[in-house]
């Protein structure tokens, strides 16, 4: 064969093996949005029957019942939470969980966290309870304590929220709870501070839906609903008056108005804040008490600003996902929240892969 027959033959080659490997990426693309499930509840804001306990709330009830955690302060008076956030596990050859986990294991090294709280799209997969599997696995692998609430991917494909919820009872290290059966959601549980047995801080963790069609067929992310926020008030009165931070997946209206305000410290890459269309109230029951001091939300892969509105902090999270959407501008990291039993205020800290030479 001359010698240009055959450059000719290696250059069809080349391309025939780049064009299968276009088809075969657009085939996965097109394949999971179609098979991508959209989870809506059967009920809205304004007709949800919501029956509230008579009695009030207690803590040793709950825990008991496993509807709540309670955690001891170390010894120096630090608490450090280990923060991630829309981690988007997923198996295939663009996923990579390889880098994620790298990730997680220099953060523990870094960090040392008391606890690790994944706040919502941890799973992004078609089979989700095997990379639940997987995750719970690699916690119980390095012993550390993780909390996790479900996103709006989380419960997509085969396995809804109470099949992945059920995954988790056969590991120690996860503190999880699908919370009180007459709550709407399947992550809605506080995780109580305590030290020498007296309450200091409590974790409020909420499950945030998935999505809503709102009026004019308009499709944006779902709210938080009555019974929640009756929930909400119900542990808080319980619990007394010790701080609260709540993690919620998709952030409150109030992020948007935050960052319109101008006032905002960090980044919007992202077009919008995606936030529910409609106003449920969280945030004003949160105010009533005066008790909650910050609210840390994710969902977003490309925002990351922080501020004070109405007298409660607003945190962003720092996207770790490898396998959904990012940019080259905005490195994947992690965040952490260190809280104190003395009155010494909490402090965040963002670690990215950058800083870090991943």
């Amino acid at each position: 064969m001359k010698r240009s027959s055959r450059l000719i033959l290696r250059i069809f080659s080349l391309l025939f093996v780049a064009l299968l490997l276009i088809i075969g990426i657009a085939s996965y693309i097109i394949i999971d949005r179609l098979s991508n499930t959209k989870v809506f509840e059967d009920v809205s804001r304004h007709t949800e029957s919501v029956v509230s306990p008579l009695e009030p709330f207690d803590l040793q009830k709950a825990v008991h019942e496993g509807n709540a955690f309670t955690l001891e302060y170390p010894e120096s008076g630090e608490f450090t939470i280990l923060w991630g956030t829309d981690f988007h596990l997923r198996r295939g050859p663009f996923s990579g969980r390889d880098k994620l986990y790298a990730l997680m294991e220099r953060a523990f090294e870094e960090t040392d966290p008391d606890l690790t709280v994944i706040s919502g799209d941890l799973l992004f997969s078609f089979n989700a309870k095997e990379m639940l599997n997987e995750f719970a696995t690699f916690m119980e692998d390095h012993g550390r304590l993780w909390a996790y609430s479900f996103g709006n991917h989380d419960g997509e494909h085969a396995y809804d929220r109470p099949a992945l919820a059920s995954v988790l009872d056969d590991y120690p290290h996860a503190l999880f709870s699908t919370g009180e059966d007459w709550v709407r959601g399947y992550s809605n549980y506080p995780l109580v501070l305590t030290q020498d047995g007296v309450m200091k801080n409590a974790l409020m963790l909420l499950d945030s839906h998935h999505s809503r069609i709102y009026a004019d067929n308009v499709i944006a992310p779902d709210y938080i609903y009555p019974s929640q926020i009756a929930w909400y008030r119900w542990v808080e009165d319980g619990l007394g008056d010790i701080p609260l931070y709540a993690f919620t997946h998709i952030p409150l209206p109030e992020f948007s108005l935050l960052w319109e305000s101008g006032t905002a410290e960090g980044i919007k890459l992202d077009k919008i804040v995606n936030v529910p269309l409609e106003n449920s109230g969280l945030f004003a029951a949160m105010q009533e008490r005066g008790n909650t001091v910050g609210i840390f939300s994710g969902h977003d892969h490309l925002n990351d600003f922080y501020g004070v509105w109405e007298s409660i902090d607003l945190h962003y999270g720092r996207s770790a996902s490898y396998g959904s959407y990012g940019s080259k501008d905005h490195a994947k990291g992690l965040k952490t929240i260190t809280l104190y039993a003395d009155d010494t205020p909490y402090m965040v800290q963002t670690y990215t892969v950058d800083q870090w030479g991943l």
